[in-house]
């Protein structure tokens, strides 16, 4: 069967905090089908721990249709590829296991899409960040708010959850990083550099939020700024992406 959209989840070492983001997922999922959209859920656990295996495999919100991919790959960017691959939708919406969104996430992101162009990147309209800190922000709107690529030298105007048709996702996957191996890291700003650069536009769906969990410790971006990783070279700036 071929979807309307694919939601792509990965898991890695999330424990308890997993089941209340597979909800906020599940819950958005549900409503996006009574909206007529044929939606399904592909599930990446990379090197995950025992107990978030368990909150993924027996969440009582599983309808038993949900692709489950068990993986050792020890990349974020390798576990994304992965769960796209295994992906049918016409379009694909990737999250992260620790964080949630807002109940309509899915049906917005979809119905803005379906009137977008076929090179557009979508976002949340908002991001509120919770946990170690609290605040919020508004992402970039290349349309419709100033905009230079040269910020992406120093920021990533966007988080890693991104919605996008699957095609975009093959002409622009995801880079190996990592970073204690490698000294790189970032592959999120790394893709939203490379997309810029393949001629993507990125837009945010109104009305839409994104609830990205700061931790305290253990996150992967805290690990590589504590190491002071660097972004892996790309096309954005002239220097050539890794392939």
């Amino acid at each position: 069967m071929n979807h309307d959209l694919s939601v792509v989840v990965t898991f890695h070492r999330e424990g308890i905090l997993a089941h209340a983001s597979l909800r906020s997922y599940l819950h958005a999922r549900e409503l996006a089908v009574r909206a007529g959209i044929a939606t399904e859920m592909v599930l990446v656990l990379d090197n995950a721990d025992a107990e978030t295996a368990s909150m993924i495999r027996s969440h009582p919100d599983l309808r038993g249709d949900e692709a489950i991919l068990e993986l050792s790959l020890g990349d974020a960017a390798l576990a994304r590829n992965a769960g796209i691959r295994q992906a049918d939708g016409t379009y694909v919406c990737t999250l992260d296991g620790d964080d949630l969104v807002s109940r309509d996430y899915f049906v917005k992101h979809v119905e803005f899409a379906r009137s977008a162009g076929e090179r557009v990147i979508l976002h949340s309209e908002i991001v509120i960040s919770f946990g170690a800190k609290n605040l919020f922000s508004w992402q970039v709107d290349q349309s419709t708010m100033p905009f230079s690529k040269d910020m992406l030298i120093s920021v990533n105007p966007w988080v890693s959850a991104v919605f996008a048709r699957r095609e975009v996702f093959a002409e622009v996957p995801y880079v190996a990083c990592f970073p204690a191996q490698t000294g790189f890291g970032y592959e999120d700003w790394h893709w939203s550099c490379a997309t810029v650069a393949a001629g993507f536009e990125h837009r945010v769906v109104p009305g839409t939020a994104y609830f990205y969990r700061i931790k305290e410790s253990g996150s992967v971006n805290l690990v590589s700024n504590s190491i002071g990783v660097v972004m892996p070279p790309n096309d954005l700036f002239g220097f050539g992406g890794l392939r």
